[in-house]
């Protein structure tokens, strides 16, 4: 027997309706723009307070499009940096500030993407996760360099690289832990991520190099 799961909110406006064309009826009641899930229409006040109360995860979105710049408009469709700003996260969820450590402005530890389709997308968020890592541990390996010529410890509640500073650039509680240097070494990788999620952002960026690399001689 399949037995199908779904998800914990009102339906009784679904249920109880005699037309089975009643979430289309919905579709077409709902704002061209929602500020919120569509499901939150059949949800008691209460009940979306409750969701709200245990999810995370933000329903953002900027609908103003006819007073953004060009380059804003590109930035909304293709996303990326443009004219050489600072790296943004590739999750929707709410992420720390960067911090400045010996001159070196230091993002927070990415965290994971939210909203990844699996569908091979031209911008997978995973391969963005990838890179947002990558950058991570780069900017941490340039502060940890550029602290060990000036001095001074790396704040111990910012994911301190303790295999790439001295011991006197490492906070004391750190230093004391004969485990810390594999904490920082976990930290440094995926986490807990699953490998396959890790090959398939790799291979559709082998794929997408592959792609670049035949295209270039018939441009050419």
């Amino acid at each position: 027997m399949i037995r199908t799961s779904y998800r914990h909110f009102s339906t009784s406006l679904a249920r109880t309706s005699k037309n089975k064309f009643a979430f289309y009826d919905l579709v077409l009641r709902t704002p061209t723009h929602p500020r919120q899930p569509i499901e939150a229409s059949l949800m008691k006040p209460r009940e979306l307070e409750e969701l709200r109360g245990k999810t995370k995860t933000t329903f953002e979105g900027n609908y103003t499009l006819e007073d953004l710049s060009p380059e804003e408009r590109i930035r909304k469709v293709f996303g990326g940096r443009i004219k050489g700003e600072e790296r943004q996260s590739s999750s929707r969820m709410n992420v720390g500030q960067p911090r400045i450590i010996a001159g070196v402005t230091v993002p927070d530890k990415p965290k994971e993407p939210d909203n990844c389709c699996m569908s091979g997308c031209i911008n997978c968020v995973w391969e963005l996760y990838n890179d947002d890592v990558k950058d991570w541990n780069d900017r941490r390996k340039l502060a940890a360099d550029k602290l060990k010529e000036q001095g001074g410890l790396w704040p111990a509640d910012f994911y301190p690289p303790v295999k790439l500073l001295n011991k006197e650039n490492i906070p004391e509680e750190l230093a004391r832990d004969p485990n810390a240097e594999k904490k920082s070494e976990v930290d440094e990788s995926w986490g807990d991520v699953p490998v396959a999620i890790r090959v398939f952002a790799q291979t559709e960026k082998r794929l997408k190099a592959k792609k670049r690399r035949i295209q270039k001689p018939e441009a050419s």
